[in-house]
């Protein structure tokens, strides 16, 4: 079986409307400014899986700046999911900060299918992932559901590219430092 682990669909919408979504979040706009990043529904996601021999691919969202956004785009995975359950795995995005609300929304994620959290991008939502008091939430509904935590990284070196963030293995070393249990 081959599976390609780190893919992003986006609903139509999004991508009729591309322009105003860039204007609404600094995390799309940041990734997505530029004319050749392209976008794709889960239908064409699905066509390119057929045409390059993909059995299944992992389909992430984003991590939006607003929680907003994380719903609703988060909406549209879990609608893929259902469309094409042996094609596509789902992982949700929230916004840390939102708090209770972001709680609320992997819960919610989680019982509708969800395999995971992410792409999670802290230096962009602006959050510390050392801060005990915003992951720790995340950590327990993550290990309560057996979901994967997975954040955009990064190594220090190499070359620069936009969105390359500066999450780092040492970040990262801290994090699971900080919460062992997962």
């Amino acid at each position: 079986m081959i599976i390609d682990f780190h893919t992003h669909i986006f609903p139509p919408w999004i991508k009729e409307k591309r322009d105003e979504y860039l204007k609404r979040d600094s995390c799309f706009s940041l990734l997505y400014s530029q004319p050749k990043a392209k976008l794709v529904t889960a239908e064409e996601l699905i066509a390119s899986m057929d045409e390059n021999g993909i059995d299944l691919s992992v389909a992430l969202n984003i991590g939006w700046v607003s929680h907003e956004l994380c719903v609703e785009t988060n909406n549209y995975i879990l609608d893929s999911m259902s469309r094409y359950p042996k094609r596509l795995i789902g992982f949700c995005s929230v916004q840390p900060k939102a708090g209770d609300a972001a709680i609320i929304e992997l819960e919610r994620c989680a019982k509708a299918g969800a395999k995971g959290i992410g792409e999670i991008r802290c230096d962009v939502q602006g959050f510390d992932l050392a801060d005990k008091t915003i992951m720790k939430p995340l950590v327990d509904v993550a290990m309560k559901h057996n979901l994967i935590f997975l954040t955009h990284s990064s190594e220090p070196v190499g070359h620069q590219y936009i969105g390359k963030g500066s999450i780092t293995p040492d970040v990262l070393y801290s994090f699971i430092l900080s919460f062992p249990q997962t």
